[in-house]
């Protein structure tokens, strides 16, 4: 559904991750959060202007 809800709000797919991560699951978190975040700044900007 919330696929849906972006994919409507023409934002790409790309930009929306979800991932299950454990309290002790620290380093995996830290992994997950730095290669998303890689992720996002190569995808560049987003098209999305800010609601006046």
């Amino acid at each position: 559904m919330t696929q849906e809800l972006v994919k409507v709000l023409g934002i790409n797919l790309d930009r929306l991750s979800l991932e299950w991560v454990s309290s002790a699951e620290g380093t995996r978190f830290a992994e997950l959060a730095t290669s998303f975040t890689e992720k996002i700044k190569a995808l560049g900007p987003s098209t999305l202007r800010q609601a006046a």
